[in-house]
């Protein structure tokens, strides 16, 4: 994972950790929020809290080369969303045979294909914002991601107010933009749940 460093003084701070200390601050940073993302899309909280603690456990594994940069946020949601998607593809391929009971392992009512689907579109979201340019995405993802204002994002990043407002209708046109086809899916997957 190589990407442009964040400031100097963020970086100086990252150096002065051991491959261990990092793997906590990430693991203290980010696990919660994690959680809860997934949890949002799989009504499951033991099995988002399982996902997140399996990517950890890589990001554990490679420890020595982790890169503290701008892009490990969104490799972390990423790589949550992609070990999610790719169990319950390997969920839904081995119970094809029989539907219900693939209905019955995921609880909440959930349908297989619906969360599926749903991990799909989210899946789609995130490489679209992995797609966004460095500065925009940064500030994009603070403000979704972190749920920090505009004016927390322009403090943080010692930018004005007006970049901030900038870079977020930048984000937010192009993921329209790439994401059209996954917004009409989406609003269907939402009214079939109403009816």
């Amino acid at each position: 994972m190589t990407v442009t460093k964040t400031g100097p003084q963020t970086l100086s701070f990252y150096q002065n950790l051991t491959p261990d200390e990092k793997v906590e601050l990430l693991f203290r940073k980010y696990y919660a929020p994690l959680c809860k993302s997934l949890y949002r899309t799989l009504r499951d909280a033991s099995f988002a809290e399982d996902v997140v603690q399996e990517v950890f456990l890589k990001v554990w594994e490679m420890r020595e080369s982790l890169q503290m940069d701008d892009a490990i946020q969104s490799y972390l949601y990423r790589s949550c969303y992609n070990a999610a998607l790719n169990f319950l593809k390997a969920q839904k391929k081995k119970q094809a045979s029989d539907i219900d009971e693939l209905e019955e392992a995921i609880p909440g009512g959930e349908t297989a294909e619906k969360t599926l689907n749903l991990l799909e579109t989210e899946g789609a979201i995130l490489k679209a914002i992995d797609s966004l340019p460095p500065k925009t995405r940064l500030v994009f993802s603070m403000s979704r991601f972190e749920e920090l204002t505009y004016k927390e994002i322009a403090e943080r990043l010692d930018i004005s107010l007006k970049s901030v407002e900038k870079h977020m209708g930048i984000a937010l046109q192009r993921l329209r933009e790439n994401l059209q086809e996954y917004l009409i899916s989406l609003l269907l997957l939402l009214l079939s749940d109403l009816f």
